[in-house]
């Protein structure tokens, strides 16, 4: 490891195909599917995932003191008046949406001072307006039977987390995005507690629907970022995420989202009462 005072960051930029990234210090670029080393890239299911879990097994970047996981069309804002510490009373709009990346905000040495102060950055809480429970059945590509197995493989397995599942996944609210920033012993212990949850949840649903690993991962970090807010020896760190309409294509129009974000702002009550509105008649 390195120095307290000169930590070492890796940013991973995830994506499913090669993309151009700016040439900023801490942001490196790789592929879900990366199939050499240890890996899961045949698993579709798991999404991004399967970048966080060739990172956890192979040893190539054991020297690195913070991890970070962006996807290609979302980062989080690290700069440093965008961080804040959690529990709060008070959150800011979940995200932003900008042309593209900006390579100044991931190379300046004032960012790992920033960093020092937290052990887990996370995006910030998002305001839904419904419980995580009842926001995952309401999607069409999702069953709320696999996240209710997951419950159970929590009861089972890790009961020290029950009560951080019942808060998360009774609240209003989520952590989106698979996206985070750790230091490398929290990673570790993370990607342990993750990918043997996944794996019982593989054993006994063989038959979950398409990238269902990658929506209950999205969860699965919820309830442990919520578990470690509660321990009070974690410095734990929430910022808003950045979008980048850059990225855009034939399923993705982030860019149009712009005008909604006006009108609508993220994270607000007026939102969630639309899209919920929205995703009810989408069901009947």
């Amino acid at each position: 490891m390195h120095t307290v005072d000169k930590p070492h960051l890796r940013l991973f930029v995830v994506s499913h195909k090669d993309i151009p990234l700016p040439e900023a210090t801490y942001l490196y670029s790789m592929r879900s599917d990366r199939s050499d080393g240890i890996n899961i890239a045949k698993k579709s299911n798991y999404c991004e995932l399967r970048a966080q879990y060739w990172i956890w097994k192979n040893k190539q970047y054991n020297n690195t003191d913070y991890v970070g996981f962006f996807h290609y069309r979302r980062y989080l804002n690290l700069s440093e008046h965008s961080i804040f510490s959690v529990p709060a009373k008070r959150r800011p709009i979940p995200y932003f949406i900008q042309e593209k990346p900006c390579k100044e905000l991931y190379s300046d040495s004032r960012l790992k001072n920033t960093l020092m102060m937290y052990d887990v950055i996370a995006p910030v809480w998002e305001y839904t307006g419904v419980s995580v429970w009842d926001r995952y059945q309401m999607s069409n590509k999702q069953r709320i039977q696999d996240l209710t197995a997951i419950y159970q493989i929590i009861r089972e397995k890790y009961p020290q987390y029950l009560d951080a599942a019942d808060a998360y996944l009774s609240g209003h609210g989520e952590y989106f995005g698979n996206i985070y920033l750790m230091r490398w012993d929290y990673f570790q212990t993370y990607c342990q507690w993750l990918f043997s949850i996944l794996t019982e949840f593989d054993q006994r649903t063989p038959d979950a629907p398409p990238s269902t690993d990658g929506f209950l991962g999205e969860r699965l970090f919820g309830i442990y970022f919520t578990y470690l807010i509660a321990q009070p020896e974690v410095r734990c760190g929430e910022c808003p995420r950045l979008h980048y309409y850059i990225y855009d294509d034939a399923t993705h129009h982030i860019k149009s989202e712009r005008i909604i974000n006006i009108f609508l702002r993220p994270g607000s009550k007026l939102r969630s009462i639309v899209r919920n509105m929205y995703y009810k008649l989408r069901g009947m």
